[in-house]
């Protein structure tokens, strides 16, 4: 038995890991039927739930969603005031009433329930944003201020002053050396609700880089965190300057061990052109020498 090789504890955590690996299921089966669409499945496997556990509110959420989707429309609003009486969530309660609502045809209902989802901390943004369902209600004032503030709940980053500040560097942009020679193409973006800013280099020669840009607010400041083909890690802090992007922090050569002061400053032209000039410290000299020095320009919208 390969099991006589390991030790102690070990070997009883081998044989957990194994009993887990054939025990465990993926997903159980009210879980999987709700994945699967087998919607007739999710009610039968989450009342055999609730003959056990009455009180097991998100099962009757769970069977009201799959009620709405067989089009027992009556049926799924009388199952979630039985769940809203065991203090199921309000903002889903709420949501899953509005879509019974709009399937019955009952508009001016639905949206008012909308909102009150949305006052409950509504977060169902997607579907929200792009079931549709909601198509009918969507040129309505009510419906845009639910959206606009389920969106802001959802991704805050959007809607916060700082972190918008890099924008500018947004963008597809072919990049050049003061003398033209071109050095590259870099591919900025924005993700995670708009709270990272991601950054994908490749160079003329072949070099390729990554760096994630974020604002942290607690310290008012921003971050980059970039790593190169060349075994360069760099780490740095900073925000705006007379308008502009200066970070300070280190460059660390992973292939030596060397690790230096590293600043780097990025600069905006009238004409949306960016210009980021970096340096490292040279303790040889005990001043700055310049790193890189790119020229940008767009070459696609972000």
């Amino acid at each position: 038995m390969v099991c006589r090789q390991l030790v102690g504890a070990v070997c009883m955590s081998a044989l957990a890991m194994g009993a887990l690996a054939q025990d465990v299921p993926i997903a159980d089966p009210g879980s999987l039927a709700f994945e699967e669409g087998r919607w007739q499945d999710v009610i039968d496997e989450y009342r055999l739930i609730l003959a056990a556990s009455p009180t097991d509110r998100l099962s009757l959420l769970r069977i009201a969603q799959a009620q709405r989707e067989l089009g027992r429309h009556e049926l799924a609003l009388e199952t979630l005031e039985d769940a809203r009486s065991l203090s199921a969530p309000e903002a889903m309660v709420d949501f899953e009433r509005a879509r019974n609502l709009l399937a019955l045809g009952r508009n001016d209902e639905a949206l008012g329930v909308l909102e009150l989802a949305d006052h409950a901390g509504l977060r169902a943004f997607q579907l929200l944003d792009e079931s549709g369902e909601f198509d009918s209600l969507r040129d309505e004032r009510a419906f845009q201020r639910v959206y606009i503030s389920v969106r802001s709940r959802v991704y805050p980053c959007e809607g916060a002053v700082q972190a918008n500040e890099f924008d500018f560097w947004l963008g597809r942009w072919e990049v050049r050396q003061p003398d033209g020679t071109l050095a590259g193409h870099n591919t900025i973006t924005k993700r995670d609700g708009g709270c990272t800013i991601h950054e994908q280099w490749e160079g003329a020669a072949g070099s390729t880089g990554t760096s994630v840009t974020f604002y942290v607010p607690s310290r008012e400041q921003w971050r980059q965190i970039w790593v190169g083909s060349g075994a360069t890690l760099i780490d740095m802090t900073g925000g705006l300057v007379d308008g502009e992007m200066h970070l300070e922090g280190q460059l660390e050569y992973a292939a030596t061990g060397r690790v230096v002061a590293f600043r780097a400053t990025w600069t905006q032209a009238p004409d949306g052109r960016v210009r980021q000039r970096m340096e490292e410290f040279d303790l040889a000299t005990s001043g700055w020498r310049l790193w890189f020095d790119g020229f940008y320009r767009r070459v696609e919208e972000p």
